[in-house]
């Protein structure tokens, strides 16, 4: 083989590495998704990484905004796994409302934001799924 056909072979098995460990990672992502569907309502939120490490969140919470359970999958490589979410801010996430975290994010400054964008995303989702909710019902009131 020629210096040529050997790089393209390593190249070639690259890919094919990469393509398993991305279906490797789905097949981890969807039992996460029912894991953390079975505490309630789930909200997700990402921060992609570039070259340091992103993360995906998922977090659940009940019908009136406490948090049920959630994880996390933090890395740079198809090897990251779903963990569970035990603290955020420095407090403990169980049996915490979702709007005191809200409360507590909203005064960061553009940097902190940043670093807790997945966080925030997923929050968000869930206070609008309420609070569409909310105006649903009061509009069946009518």
């Amino acid at each position: 083989m020629s210096g040529i056909s050997k790089i393209l072979l390593i190249i070639f098995a690259l890919f094919v590495l990469q393509a398993l460990g991305g279906v490797w990672q789905i097949q981890n992502y969807r039992k996460a998704i029912r894991r953390v569907h079975q505490y309630g309502n789930v909200g997700f939120g990402q921060k992609r990484g570039g070259f340091t490490a992103g993360y995906i969140v998922m977090i659940a919470c009940d019908q009136s905004g406490i948090i049920t359970g959630g994880e996390i999958m933090q890395g740079i490589s198809f090897f990251a796994k779903f963990k569970p979410l035990k603290t955020l801010l420095g407090k403990e996430i169980l049996g915490t409302s979702i709007y005191e975290f809200l409360d507590d994010m909203k005064d960061f400054d553009k940097k902190k934001k940043k670093k807790y964008k997945g966080y925030l995303n997923a929050l968000e989702a869930l206070a609008q799924r309420f609070d569409s909710s909310d105006e649903e019902e009061s509009l069946e009131a009518l």
